[in-house]
């Protein structure tokens, strides 16, 4: 033990005697230790912000589809009658049926996406209702003429988010009908206004399913695909289930008419594209830190040859090859042990600022920070064994000629 402390003083007394070039060499290793660490940070934060957003526009919901190219079989509403009784924790179902239109209001006319669907639809997406209600079963199942929009869509249409109570045209297909507000969502989180950049405007309005089917002729007794809603950690679970029994009720077992999916099939997808992206930025920040590696073994073979002579005195009265060997990788270890901590350092202040700046939340995981030192220490030992050796098998005679 004792003399591994005088390996470590005599590391140190080096190190401190060549400032400039230690400061130099450690250069390297603290730009890639503090590039690990920021990339760690944002490809956590960038993750999780993608995630939040996305869950922000959509709420947790699977569909179910049948495929009219394999049979002639469609989804009624006798079975959504049947996935709700069979399945009490579901937060409801609904159809699946949309169109396209003009609402017009006090300030004009204006391009429309219609969604039509059960009082279900409230979970559709996750900014919930600011104002008002949502329209209910009995306004479902008696066709009432109720809409729910976004609050933004109800300043645009009517100047004025007090909107509830007021009352806009609907036209679909050239027919027209009076449609009251009796709710407005949130409005749309900041990834949800991104993918609109650029688009042109429709205002997203909501109307039960039934008043869709009477006013504007759509058939609404069968269906080709069905959404259900339902908690994050049973909607897979329920999906399965749902896709089963309805196989077995239309007969169509081996046909694979039917098909099921979910929000959380896309998650899934997004964290894998979203672990490319981060392991390809983090494989581009761990070259950095193994250029700066190549700089410490630069380093500790001019110390080396530097050394010669101090080198040749001391295998001269004795020192064995091992102790020449340790006393330079300590030299080593410890040059790239003080870069991992400056780097940490820099690289957590990195990761501050740059999620900061782009409105990510900072995420430095111990585990980063751990890796990252240990990594620092691993690259000083691999590159500084090239060095530490070629000191230690010189012959006394040769060291004490130079």
């Amino acid at each position: 033990m004792g003399q591994l402390n005088e390996y470590l003083k005599s590391a140190i007394k080096q190190i401190i005697h060549n400032g400039y070039r230690t400061a130099m060499t450690m250069l390297g290793i603290v730009i890639g230790i503090a590039a690990v660490i920021a990339v760690v940070a944002l490809g956590n934060g960038m993750t999780y912000f993608v995630k939040d957003q996305l869950n922000g526009i959509a709420g947790n919901y699977g569909t179910i589809s049948i495929d009219s190219t394999k049979t002639s079989e469609t989804l009624t509403r006798d079975d959504m009658e049947l996935l709700e009784s069979s399945m009490p924790d579901l937060k409801g179902i609904s159809p699946n049926i949309s169109a396209y239109g003009k609402v017009t209001g006090r300030k004009g006319t204006f391009e429309a996406s219609i969604t039509g669907g059960t009082q279900a639809l409230l979970h559709a997406m996750s900014n919930g209702i600011c104002k008002g209600q949502y329209f209910t079963r009995q306004q479902v199942d008696s066709g009432q003429r109720v809409c729910v929009m976004l609050v933004d869509d109800a300043k645009k249409i009517f100047g004025t988010e007090d909107a509830i109570g007021l009352e806009l045209e609907m036209t679909v297909w050239g027919k027209s009908a009076t449609y009251k507000v009796v709710g407005l969502r949130e409005s749309m989180n900041r990834m949800y206004s991104f993918l609109m950049e650029g688009q042109d405007y429709y205002a997203q309005i909501e109307i039960p399913y039934t008043a869709l089917g009477a006013d504007f002729d759509y058939y609404i007794e069968d269906f080709y695909s069905l959404i259900l809603f339902a908690d994050q950690d049973v909607l897979t679970k329920r999906l399965d289930q749902a896709e089963e029994m309805l196989t077995n009720i239309h007969g169509l077992r081996g046909t694979k008419a039917i098909s099921a999916y979910s929000m959380a099939d896309i998650s899934e997808q997004l964290d894998t594209v979203l672990g490319y992206a981060t392991k390809f930025l983090l494989l581009v920040s761990v070259i950095s830190l193994v250029v700066g590696g190549i700089g410490v073994m630069n380093i500790m073979l001019v110390s080396v040859t530097e050394r010669t002579r101090e080198i040749g005195i001391r295998k001269s009265i004795g020192a064995k090859t091992g102790a020449i060997m340790t006393q330079f990788l300590a030299e080593a270890a410890i040059l790239t042990l003080l870069g991992g901590i400056f780097g940490i350092i820099l690289g957590i202040i990195m990761a501050y600022i740059i999620c900061t700046a782009i409105g990510f939340e900072v995420i430095v995981t111990p585990i980063s920070i751990i890796g990252a030192a240990m990594f620092s220490i691993l690259i000083g030992l691999f590159f500084g064994i090239y060095p530490a050796r070629k000191a230690a098998r010189m012959k006394p005679i040769d060291a004490l000629r130079l």
